[in-house]
């Protein structure tokens, strides 16, 4: 850290205070700085577009209480 002059009247606890906000956020710059920022987060939007593996539907557990055949359109499913 290069010299920092105070002036204005500050008392050496006043002083103290200043350089250790100095300090604290010249620290935070070099941490921040010595990793690479996280790739940017897409949108639901982008997300919802691009192509994905989609899996098999399960099967309903009422599927298996009555074969297909003998299932009817208008049949509803048991409760």
């Amino acid at each position: 850290m290069s010299a920092i002059e105070i002036t204005g009247g500050a008392g050496p606890r006043e002083t103290a205070a200043i350089l250790a906000v100095v300090a604290h956020v010249v620290d935070e710059t070099r941490i921040a700085t010595a990793s690479p920022p996280p790739p940017p987060r897409q949108s639901a939007w982008v997300l919802a577009w691009r192509p994905r593996e989609i899996p098999a539907a399960m099967p309903a557990h009422s599927y298996d209480l009555m074969p297909w055949g003998e299932r009817d359109a208008g049949d509803e499913e048991p409760a």
